[in-house]
């Protein structure tokens, strides 16, 4: 019997609540690739692979280093939008940045960087990179990307790459969570093999009307038979949950996955997760579809996967340095008044931090040393008022588990103390913990159902018996409800928790969960259900907080 203990239920129900720092910053980075990644590109809802280590021949070129004339043309600091980083502009008119003057030649591709700016979190690198006869290509990525340290410490790049305007140049960003705080450091960078990724749709003989529990289906492609774990359909979503064998991390990376076409037109999901599991070789995949019954009935299921359509072997090697001194100097910190801040969610704000590339509020957070007993609110939506203009903001983590809200710089001042900041939060979702327990009659294969409240939320228990197994399903025909997160059990007085059947950050599309218990009517006692933790959006909530 697989038990849980109070802390590690805990910990789950928080986890499956939307705030997951990690989370945020992969999708943030992620989104930014989907809205600005080649401009002829199919438009994708689904997430954008990172970058691909395959093990290719090293017939490298060698690569050659050449002082440049002036800044290329076409290049200037006024990008329109520039990822998303708008701190990055900012920061080099502002004077904040180091500008850079270095072109690297390889494999007939020329890399030009043009700036780098750093705070004591991150260093980004402006570039470009004229590619002659650019493929047609969806997502293009280097194969391996390091920024080295004097020390020998290589540090992981994340590249942001799309299309520039002009014929066969892209340009992009190298980003990396490297704080110089007071230094200023020369670093080697490192670029090998430029590969173009172009999604792979394959129909697949399944149809997603008649898929059931436990079905397989031939994706038809080197990522071989998809595992159909769970296939349900609640008034007009769709949620299919499945298993895709892979040969390792990488292949996860290619971004496979389902979608639905109705005719000729191609139906993205309205939500979409990977999802923790401890088999190895499998990626658990959960996709979310709102279509009527008829679209339902007409529509066709795909398998996609971004494929190699060309590789550019080549490697751009150079070295460059970058100064955290300038940002040191300009940063302005302030302490946060406990009562102008103070809030119903989960982040205790404590100071007001502005760098050159971006606003920040740290916080610490308050479940660290809160009672699960107690509710908790996290909101989706955090917005900075500056000087009357709105900025959408993240929520990112620190090393102690604590977090700060990140927006990014629309300008620049000498002075920072006479900005009027003002913090909006909204979309809030909540947390609590039922402590009621429900009686249940001796399960058989016969549903039951248990009607109850959670708050002014309705909910609906159904319990039956499979094998020896318990099954508990939950839904709430309420929209604003999101789910039950894990429910417990009582046999003869002792609480039981079935096996984690994790839920996608934001909820499935639908509220409803299934719990398993193995083995659990083996032998006969008495039992009792308890809710336990569950989640529900209260777009009642909001708070406006005065920050400086």
């Amino acid at each position: 019997m697989n038990k849980l203990t109070e802390e590690q239920l805990l910990e789950l129900a928080r986890k499956e609540r939307p705030k997951l720092p990690d989370f945020e910053a992969m999708w943030e980075r992620i989104q930014t690739n989907t809205n600005l990644q080649n401009a002829s590109a199919a438009p994708r809802s689904r997430s954008l692979a990172r970058s691909r280590k395959r093990l290719v021949p090293l017939a490298i070129a060698v690569s050659s280093v050449i002082v440049a004339a002036p800044v290329v043309a076409g290049v200037s600091m006024g990008w329109p939008v520039l990822f998303d980083r708008l701190g990055f502009t900012t920061a080099m008119e502002s004077g904040l940045g180091n500008p850079l003057d270095i072109t690297v030649k390889s494999a007939g591709a020329t890399l030009a960087l043009h700036g780098v700016v750093t705070d004591d979190r991150r260093t980004d690198v402006m570039f470009t990179l004229d590619v002659p006869s650019l493929p047609d290509y969806h997502i293009a990525d280097f194969e391996y990307k390091t920024l080295t340290n004097p020390r020998g410490e290589a540090m992981p790049l994340n590249a942001l790459i799309r299309n520039d305007t002009l014929p066969n140049r892209m340009i992009g960003l190298l980003e990396t969570d490297n704080g110089l705080e007071r230094k200023r450091e020369q670093f080697k960078l490192s670029l090998k093999n430029l590969v173009f990724y172009k999604y792979k749709d394959t129909e697949l003989d399944a149809s997603p009307m008649s898929l059931k529990d436990g079905d397989r289906a031939d994706s038809r492609t080197r990522f071989g038979t998809l595992q159909i774990v769970s296939a349900t359909r609640e008034n007009d979503v769709l949620t299919l949950r499945y298993e895709i064998p892979i040969n390792g991390p990488e292949d996860g990376k290619l971004n496979p996955g389902l979608f639905l076409k109705v005719g000729e037109k191609r139906v993205d999901s309205s939500y979409s997760a990977t999802l923790p599991t401890e088999k190895s070789g499998i990626l658990l995949q959960q996709n979310t579809w709102r279509l009527s019954d008829s679209e339902l009935k007409s529509a066709k299921l795909y398998f996609t996967y971004l494929d190699t359509v060309q590789t550019l072997e080549g490697t751009w090697e150079t070295s460059l340095e970058a100064d955290g001194r300038k940002a040191s100097q300009a940063t302005f910190r302030k302490p946060l008044d406990p009562t102008a801040v103070a809030n119903d969610s989960d982040m205790d704000l404590k100071e007001l931090v502005v760098m050159p590339l971006e606003v920040r509020l740290m916080y610490d957070d308050k479940l660290k040393n809160k009672s699960p007993d107690l509710e908790s609110v996290f909101y989706d939506t955090n917005q900075l008022v500056l000087n009357g203009t709105t900025i959408n903001g993240g929520n990112w983590p620190t090393e102690k588990n604590d977090g700060y809200l990140r927006f990014p710089l629309r300008e620049w001042s000498q002075d920072w103390s006479q900005a009027p900041m003002k913090l909006l939060l909204s979309d809030a979702r909540v947390t609590k913990r039922s402590k009621a327990w429900h009686p249940l009659e001796i399960p058989s294969d016969t549903k039951r159902t248990i009607e109850t409240k959670l708050d002014q939320f309705p909910v609906t228990f159904t319990y039956y018996k499979e094998g020896e197994d318990l099954v508990v399903e939950s839904y709430s025909t309420d929209p604003d409800f999101i789910v039950v997160s894990q429910t417990s059990v009582k046999k003869d007085g002792e609480v039981v928790y079935p096996p984690i059947n994790p839920t996608p950050p934001g909820g499935n599309g639908t509220s409803k969960k299934v719990d398993r218990y193995p083995g659990l009517l083996s032998k006969p006692g008495k039992l009792e259900l308890s809710p336990g933790f569950y989640h529900y959006k209260d777009s009642s909530r909001k708070a406006e907080l005065n920050i400086n």
